[in-house]
């Protein structure tokens, strides 16, 4: 007789839970910035971010570029020429420092074990509060962003931004100018002026974000320790402008005689991310050009071989945003390439969103969250950018459900309301005496050429 065995149905996997964004709890620094505190258990490195409300917006006129020097003036220390003894300092903590600035903030970041970050905010208290920016580390500081500016010019993706803001932006907006200034305004910055902008930073304006496995650690009396009574001594900094964009239609061509390649951005102004239909702009940009089965890359990449991808995204500045498509083709197939893009970027306004492209876009742009928010810096960076543009601490959240939620038919509206396929901006990087004459003849807009240098 067979003994027969009976198993078990096999067992059937149920829903996977929607990730949220960690909360964070908010506080305040006596006579200081805001706090936010946001728990990662798991998380041994803590991410301390800090954001003045400082950034390249506020630069002066004809001085653009004091932000991102002041920036890189305060990792050189409490005394000149100490950015060494500074960086060895922070090392033996096992914590790096870092500081940049954008059009909206001055953003200063301190990664360091959980188990040391009292003693590194004790240290970040010192160059906040006690920055040398001596004469002699700004001189140097100058010269070396002149020769990052002359890199820049050279690389074809850097000088297409550039040129995109510059044409799409009114000559008066600060978003007009490059965000770390040119070479004129660059060459104007002394010492005293970057001592004077700091001076004027109002740390009560300020964010402070910490992010980690804080459990058990006292951080918010270290943040109070490192961060109360810091006060500022200048007049305050002119303010930020909002300008808006200016959309086209516009042919621009900045020219690069022998380029094999032409580098192009394609740009419409957008509303800012406090707009409901941010959200549902960014699934439409992941429909356009989010990946390698995206409507521009199945034609231009796949289908017509011009180039070896395109991607459309949303540049994020404070008071509005800018949908941009963006990649290399080939320079004999320019003029073809951007009558392409134009009909891909005109088909969501004549044809709608599909239900499965709809559908994988926002599954790729939700389903990406939990790895792209995975480490502290990640957390921390996000809740001090939601911070710095008075979006609020949920924002991430909102944002994540908004996404979960478009569909094509509220994609499409948001795309046909905000985005006039005819009133692009077109920027092509490249030989304008091979490329000029195939975009005269898509009728598109009138092209102008400009130097490969940019405007002093």
């Amino acid at each position: 007789m067979t003994n027969q065995i009976t198993m078990p149905p096999r067992p059937v996997p149920g829903p996977v839970p929607a990730w949220s964004f960690p909360p964070a709890t908010s506080g305040l620094v006596p006579g200081g910035p805001a706090t936010l505190r946001c728990d990662l258990p798991g998380r041994r490195l803590a991410s301390v971010r800090l954001v003045l409300d400082a950034g390249a917006g506020r630069d002066a006129r004809g001085k653009e570029g004091l932000a991102t020097l002041t920036a890189r003036g305060l990792l050189e220390g409490t005394e000149a020429g100490g950015g060494t003894a500074l960086t060895a300092a922070f090392e033996r903590l096992g914590a790096s420092l870092y500081a940049s600035a954008d059009l909206t903030a001055l953003r200063i970041a301190l990664d360091v074990p959980v188990t040391r970050l009292a003693p590194a905010l004790e240290l970040l208290s010192t160059v906040v509060r006690e920055a040398a920016l001596a004469d002699a580390d700004v001189a140097r500081l100058v010269r070396e962003r002149l020769e990052e500016i002359a890199q820049e010019d050279a690389d074809p993706g850097t000088r297409a931004m550039r040129e995109l803001r510059a044409v799409i932006f009114p000559e008066g907006a600060r978003a007009h100018r490059p965000t770390g200034g040119s070479p004129a305004s660059v060459t104007a910055i002394t010492g005293a002026d970057v001592r004077a902008f700091y001076a004027s930073v109002d740390p009560a304006e300020a964010f402070a974000v910490a992010a980690g496995d804080l459990t058990g650690t006292p951080v918010d009396s270290a943040l109070a320790s490192a961060l109360s009574g810091w006060t500022g001594s200048g007049p305050a900094l002119p303010p930020a402008d909002r300008v808006m964009p200016v959309n086209g239609p516009r042919i621009v061509v900045v020219d690069r005689p022998g380029s094999v390649q032409t580098y192009l951005s394609i740009a419409h102004g957008v509303p800012d991310r406090s707009h409901g239909d941010w959200p549902l702009l960014s699934v439409a940009s992941h429909v356009l050009g989010g990946g390698l089965n995206s409507r521009l890359n199945a034609v231009l990449r796949e289908e017509k071989g011009y180039t070896y991808g395109v991607r459309t995204g949303l540049l994020r500045l404070r008071h509005c945003g800018l949908m941009i498509t963006q990649g290399s083709v080939h320079t004999e197939v320019t003029g073809d390439a951007v009558a392409d893009a134009l009909h891909g970027l005109r088909s969501v306004v004549a044809d709608g969103i599909a239900e499965d492209e709809c559908a994988s876009s926002v599954r790729a742009l939700a389903d990406r969250a939990p790895a792209e928010y995975e480490t502290s810096r990640s957390v921390a960076a996000e809740l001090a950018d939601a911070a710095a543009n008075g979006l609020g601490t949920d924002y991430p959240s909102r944002h994540l459900a908004a996404v979960r939620a478009a569909t094509p038919e509220t994609v499409a509206r948001a795309y046909r309301r905000h985005v006039d396929p005819e009133a692009l901006t077109v920027v092509a990087v490249g030989d304008a005496a091979q490329i000029r004459e195939p975009l005269e003849k898509l009728g598109y807009a009138p092209v102008t050429v400009t130097a490969t240098e940019p405007a002093q």
